[in-house]
């Protein structure tokens, strides 16, 4: 209601505006009080500001108050301001007060007319005054309306309520700035409702209102999708999907008046507010905006037409060449933006269309020759204004047929800026646009395939295939076949001979001066089990002279020369020396260079730099476009696999199920992470689950196959056999493993290391001395390679077949060695068998400590047959041990227990002492134990741990490995 107070009509439902409605009706009622004070709604057209006024009016808004009319008791004076009233002298005021009756010529006999409100007369007749606001000439009638107003203000609260206040005009506005600032303790509220896409011609009457202690300002913002469920749900008055509200959240813009008429219409459609519903809306909302964009350009000049297709093409917020690429004045752009803002066609507070949906409406009528044309024109605009170069060149990949010298040249740059921000898929979509110029460019090529072998290998090797059909040289055929190789290694992929790089390498080795290509493919070629060792190999002093003085190689050479170095030269510094050079140069970190690399370092006991790596290279696979899932089943296959040499089983396995997730849409999943879950599911206790695992994994055979697969399918299948009781058969895994890197030359000997393994098994099957030759060939390596890992493995491998002292000496050098390496459940190993022995020489006391550190780091790592193994052996020597049920509590003594039971509740170290009386010291020295046997390094981290999943019980016979 407008002019009066007293029951409203049928109340308004407002959604989404919950907060914005109880700021305004607080402020009424502060000026109930006698606090006076001003409320300024504002937001671009058509976001609801008229609405919400109209809301307050009725008092549909106030349902907790039960008020009307703007507030329990207050009166409530509303005004509308149109585009004729700015140049009118007090037509916002006339606009306000009209309802009272004050105009006409009984204006004067009026009762609130009587006095000195008399001196208003001249802003109360419509036309009769249009001069410019002069103070001395307008502060009589600012009297005369202060005494009309003062009248109101003597019977009940007053609210002036002015929509549209953008519009109104200089007079109007300083008559009410004078109010406010004579309303000190007056019931008085002043609501005004102005567009933030129109500045007033006069700012002077908005600063005085900003500067009022009571002035409160109300943004509007679009709707969020739960409001647009809301006011589905109304219309429909049933459930609302969630997809449906988010459609049409994002068809309309969050802009309540289109909300209002799509769902309108979709009801007249019979539609329904769920799934299909939401098509239905995009559809339907998507012809609603193209007839309303019809309809507005039919009745507009011809260059508002020609500025909205220029913002269509050139995208957002980018005025100054607007009017360029539309062919009118600075003038004409600014009416047309003008229009376009009334129309609801802009973004809220933006330079640019709403909606793609409207971005589509405007181009979609256009022909394809004249919208190329806007578009070429746009990318010179573009790129004379110095904009990033992929800005320039999203338009040139909307440009049918192939690009021109200039534009090739602008996507090549956009091409590196999109490999340097790690977005390799959108850098191949610029480089492809680049190869329809230069379809002969064989450098091009490769980059290309390059670029794409991070998302689509398969897409990548049909690239690298006609690269090598079309290289000019032999020199040019080895890059592509180099190229090539190391994509089948990453993809798993078989290495074909036909004209493949086989042949180029045999080309490479009767040529001369291609020594580094020869040596490039021959190492690619190994890892594939695709080549033998020849006399083309890298001499020692050459591999000391490429550490001395790096040359620039490209990252896939450089990821092939560290995985040669550390499997085949066993020649630690060199690889990790190769591998950080891949990790430290630019580029994305989701590509298999890096992940390749990461290995390396994980091998080198450079554990926790390649976990950071991986960790980085999962983020950035989780973000890759066009996510064909390829990348993070990489990524995560590779954390998975270092996770399992530390002993984080769990971490290990999610790894492991989220590559064969991400693997599952695509064409031929890799074998890595099934192997990995196999394993792991074997160090749990399920060994016949892995068994089942295994038998659906598909490796290829050698030499068509990555040797490195082949190698852990033979390894995690004598696992697996073992676990299940079968020694014999997984010795024969293991016998075979060794002859098939005898036969390609892997000598790496913590990478599937057979050799050890084979001690185990023999140890077991108590033919200690068939083990010897194996213990020797394996320690020789670990001594070359020197790592912690490699040294305790070979020690712990003599150790379990030696006998007496020598036997006992070399265990508890192999528990010492691998307590400094990141391999957790070989440590666990060393240190059961450590026990074990000791308590067969009937040592309980000394037994005790080691069964009990086995126990602790295999049940922490997950493995708990292992770990009861470890317990059952600890209890024979005379300790206790709780039950192990797979808890990670079962690992805390009843001490330990306590002090971190306090340290859930949130006590500090100080506060747990006074409550367990014991000093400060024992309480860290407790803790330092539960971090230890918890494997974490802070506090914060045990209430998640604690409650992680327990392990599925074994059902398995005891572990003796």
């Amino acid at each position: 209601m407008s002019g009066q107070s007293g029951p409203s009509c049928a109340r308004r439902v407002i959604f989404g505006r919950d907060g914005e409605i109880r700021t305004i009706f607080g402020r009424a009622a502060a000026a109930c009080a006698g606090r006076s004070g001003i409320v300024v709604l504002t937001g671009p057209p058509g976001i609801g500001k008229s609405s919400l006024v109209r809301a307050f009016l009725d008092g549909s808004g106030d349902l907790e108050r039960g008020a009307t009319g703007g507030g329990r008791g207050m009166m409530s004076l509303h005004g509308v301001c149109r585009p004729d009233t700015t140049t009118a002298a007090y037509g916002g005021a006339r606009s306000l007060l009209h309802p009272l009756g004050l105009a006409g010529e009984g204006a004067a006999r009026h009762p609130l007319m009587r006095g000195a409100a008399r001196r208003a007369l001249p802003a109360l007749i419509p036309g009769a005054d249009r001069r410019p606001f002069a103070f001395d000439a307008d502060y009589p009638v600012f009297q005369g309306l202060f005494g009309i107003v003062s009248r109101l203000l003597a019977h009940q609260p007053l609210a002036l309520v002015l929509d549209d206040a953008h519009l109104c005009d200089e007079h109007t506005l300083r008559w009410l700035d004078f109010l406010l600032r004579r309303a000190d303790g007056l019931p008085l509220l002043l609501v005004l409702a102005r567009s933030t896409e129109t500045e007033p011609a006069d700012g002077t009457p908005w600063s005085g209102f900003a500067a009022h202690p009571s002035y409160t300002t109300v943004p509007l913002r679009p709707l969020s999708a739960a409001a647009v469920g809301e006011m589905a749900r109304h219309a429909f008055a049933r459930p609302v999907a969630p997809a449906f509200a988010a459609r049409v959240a994002d068809v309309c813009g969050g802009n309540p008046g289109r909300t209002s008429r799509l769902l309108a219409e979709l009801r007249r459609a019979g539609a329904l507010p769920d799934s299909e519903g939401a098509r239905q809306a995009r559809e339907l909302g998507g012809r609603l905006t193209a007839r309303s964009i019809r309809d507005l350009f039919d009745r507009k000049p011809a260059w508002v037409e020609a500025v909205a297709t220029a913002m269509a093409v050139l995208g957002d917020d980018l005025p100054d060449l607007i009017a360029a690429l539309a062919g009118v004045s600075a003038v004409q752009a600014e009416d047309a933006l003008s229009a376009l803002r009334q129309a609801e066609v802009l973004a809220p507070g933006r330079t640019g269309l709403a909606s793609d949906e409207i971005r589509t409406a405007v181009l979609e009528p256009l022909a394809a020759g004249h919208l190329a044309r806007l578009r070429a024109r746009a990318a010179l605009l573009l790129s004379d204004a110095g904009r990033p170069a992929e800005e320039v060149a999203g338009h040139l990949l909307a440009m049918p047929g192939a690009p021109r010298p200039w534009m090739a040249s602008m996507l090549r740059d956009a091409a590196v800026a999109a490999e340097d921000r790690g977005a390799p898929g959108t850098a191949a979509r610029y480089l492809r646009r680049v190869l329809d110029a230069a379809p002969e460019d064989g450098t091009l090529r490769l980059r290309l395939a390059g670029l794409v072998a991070h998302t689509d290998p398969d897409a990548a090797l049909a690239l690298l295939r006609e690269a090598l059909h079309r290289a000019p040289d032999l020199r040019a055929r080895a890059a592509a076949a180099v190229q090539y190789t190391t994509t089948c290694l990453a993809a798993g992929r078989a290495v074909p001979g036909d004209r493949g790089p086989a042949e180029v390498l045999a080309e490479l080795r009767t040529a001369t001066g291609l020594r580094d290509s020869a040596l490039a493919l021959e190492s690619a070629l190994l890892l594939m089990g695709s080549a033998d060792r020849t006399g083309t190999a890298a001499p020692p002093e050459r591999t000391e002279r490429t550490e001395r003085t790096p040359e620039p190689v490209p990252a896939h050479t450089g990821a092939v020369t560290a995985l040669v170095a550390a499997l085949y030269d066993n020649a630690r510094q060199a690889a990790r020396t190769h591998a950080r050079r891949v990790l430290d140069a630019p580029g994305p970190r989701a590509s298999w260079p890096v992940i390749a690399s990461c290995t390396v370092l994980a091998l080198a006991d450079e554990t926790t730099d390649a976990l950071a790596a991986l960790n980085d290279a999962v983020a950035q696979a989780q973000t890759e476009e066009p996510d064909t899932g390829w990348t993070r089943a990489l990524a995560h296959s590779a954390r998975a696999l270092v996770l399992y040499g530390t002993g984080a089983l769990a971490e290990a396995m999610d790894d492991a199920h989220a590559a064969l997730a991400a693997a599952g849409r695509t064409a031929q999943p890799p074998a890595l992470p099934r192997l990995v879950l196999a394993a792991a599911l074997g160090d749990r206790g399920e060994p016949a689950r892995a068994e089942d695992l295994i038998a659906g994994i598909t490796v290829p055979p050698s030499p068509a196959g990555p040797v490195v697969d082949q190698q852990l399918y033979l390894m995690v299948r004598a696992r697996v056999r073992h676990a299940l009781g079968d020694r014999e058969g997984a010795l024969r895994l293991l016998l075979a493993a060794g002859r098939a890197q005898r036969e390609a030359g892997l000598a790496n000997p913590v990478f599937a290391p057979w050799w050890a393994e084979a001690c185990h098994a023999l140890a077991a099957l108590r033919r200690p001395r068939e083990a010897a030759a194996h213990a020797e060939y394996g320690t020789e390596l670990a001594e070359r390679w020197g790592t912690a890992h490699a040294l305790g493995t070979a020690a712990l491998a003599r150790g379990v077949i030696t006998p007496g002292r020598a036997g006992t000496e070399l265990l508890a050098e192999a528990a010492d060695t691998l307590a400094a390496s990141p391999a957790r459940t070989e440590q666990a190993r060393a240190a059961f068998a450590l026990g074990r022995r000791l308590l067969a020489q009937g040592d309980h006391a000394k037994a005790r400590p080691y069964l009990r550190s086995a126990a602790d780091l295999a049940h922490s790592c997950g493995a708990l047959s292992r770990a009861r193994s470890a317990r059952r052996l600890l209890i024979a020597a005379g300790g206790r041990m709780p039950e192990l049920t797979g808890a990670r509590e079962d690992l805390l003594t009843a001490a330990e227990r306590k002090v971190v039971g306090l340290v859930l509740d949130g006590a500090s170290n100080r506060e747990i002492a006074r409550s367990l009386c014991v000093t400060l010291r024992t309480v860290e020295t407790h803790l330092t134990s539960v971090y230890r046997k918890l494997g974490v390094s802070r506090r914060a981290a045990l209430a998640t741990t604690l409650r992680a999943p327990a392990a599925v019980p074994a059902r398995t016979p005891a572990w003796s490995g």
